[in-house]
């Protein structure tokens, strides 16, 4: 190039305009090839097979803003398409870096185990849905930077979890408006405890409240059944999602989640009496997990963290989970909420922690039962927990109970390709919007 008479700026040279053009078509079937070869990984025998909807759902959204992207004029296409391309790796990176660390041999072993453990409890409320164009991609775990698990819902805004600095694109963080599947959080340092695993429950039954629309019905239930005052009932409809997730959790893992749970409050410091209008104190949430566990067949509150003396409103939180669990959803085709997640043969528990303490298998066969084992095993002597590896034991026995295939089919009509579709539409406009 060379330097124009008047403005100072470089003149083209006669083959700039070849080079723009091929550049851009670089860039755009750059992303739209490596798009092409995760949906490759995720089919049958690929490495990413257990993520199949998950990965096909991510990538429609992409590929819907590379299609509007196409469409555009082609001086604005030349103008506009680097910077875009480059929101959009923003964006799918967000996605891409947490199946990525799925490679990793030590990270492997333990997200595949959480992913199980989030299908365990999440399938069988799925397959109750009598509307089955209401079959949704499961949640997918990953480590972060978090000092506590959470959870995010599908079609949330992600912005506050995507890289801040250096990372950021011009409009890549504004226009995270569509989390295409759910997402659960848990800490980097969870992944070399297995009992830390047992969160996942607690944060999977988030996900069912979202996606099967169950908020309604609760809140129904806590003001018809309950039999609380208005202000029991203001009080523990503020409560209502923690509370939920706490009763999926001890349904699916038994009298071992609340272990974990104990151990992980107290360790972040919360007292007995500590709670805020979100979350009801440790002692309230002992006290739902243990009204829980009586509804569980061969359960018992034997054995678990001490409470104290009685307290005046000790007697709400059994209410409540009766209001809550006590009937069927019509939603979920009448089905109970314990007798889809329930912990099958929890009285066959001991003789399983047994055998991990031994070095042993626990020969349970189903992967809610194998952790909650692991997780009693700790629980019963740390000591022989460590010189048998039981966390490793227990997280290559859940491995094997794995089949092989996908994790998840999709739904039966082309309702998620036009969700994701329009999404990824939407998102080039927001992209193309910012300034």
């Amino acid at each position: 190039m060379t330097a124009g008479p008047a403005t100072g700026r470089p003149t083209e040279d006669a083959g700039y305009r070849a080079r723009r053009e091929a550049e851009v078509r670089h860039l755009t079937g750059g992303l739209t090839g490596e798009l092409d070869d995760w949906v490759l990984a995720a089919q049958g025998k690929g490495p990413f097979e257990k993520h199949q909807s998950q990965i096909e759902s991510v990538v429609r959204v992409v590929s819907g803003a590379l299609r509007r992207l196409q469409e555009l004029p082609p001086a604005e296409h030349e103008q506009r398409a680097p910077e875009l391309v480059l929101d959009l790796h923003h964006l799918w990176d967000f996605f891409r870096t947490k199946l990525l660390a799925r490679h990793i041999p030590r990270y492997k072993t333990f997200l595949d185990a959480a992913d199980e453990l989030a299908w365990a409890v999440y399938d069988p409320v799925r397959n109750a849905v009598q509307d089955r164009s209401g079959l949704k991609e499961p949640p997918l775990v990953f480590l972060n930077q978090h000092p506590v698990p959470f959870a995010a819902p599908r079609g949330s805004d992600f912005e506050d979890l995507l890289p801040a600095g250096k990372q950021r694109t011009l409009g890549g963080r504004r226009a995270s408006k569509y989390l295409p599947f759910p997402l659960i959080g848990v800490p980097w340092s969870a992944g070399h405890h297995l009992p830390a695993l047992l969160v996942v429950a607690h944060e999977t039954g988030h996900h069912i409240e979202d996606d099967f629309a169950l908020t309604e019905p609760l809140r129904t239930r806590l003001a018809e059944q309950s039999g609380l005052t208005q202000e029991g009932i203001a009080r523990w409809e503020g409560w209502l999602g923690e509370t939920f997730a706490d009763v999926c959790a001890t349904l699916a893992c038994g009298e071992a989640y609340v272990w974990a749970l104990t151990d992980m409050l107290t360790a972040a410091g919360q007292t007995v009496g500590t709670g805020n209008d979100t979350y009801p104190p440790l002692r309230t949430r002992l006290l739902v997990c243990r009204a829980a566990l009586a509804t569980g067949p061969g359960s018992t509150t034997a054995g678990l963290p001490p409470l104290g003396s009685p307290q005046p409103g000790d007697t709400e939180a059994e209410a409540v989970v009766a209001a809550l669990t006590g009937e069927g959803f019509t939603g979920l085709g009448g089905a109970t909420l314990g007798s889809l997640i329930g912990l099958r043969r929890a009285d066959g528990l001991d003789e399983a922690v047994d055998r991990l303490l031994t070095g042993l298998w626990s020969r349970r066969g189903d992967v809610t039962g194998v952790l909650a084992a692991a997780t009693l095993a700790f629980v019963r002597s740390p000591r022989s927990y460590d010189e048998h590896d039981v966390g490793d034991l227990a997280l290559t026995e859940v491995l094997s109970l794995v089949p092989d295939g996908a994790r998840a089919t999709p739904a039966p009509d082309s309702a998620p390709a036009q969700r994701d579709d329009t999404a990824g539409r939407e998102l080039l406009e927001l992209l193309m919007s910012v300034e």
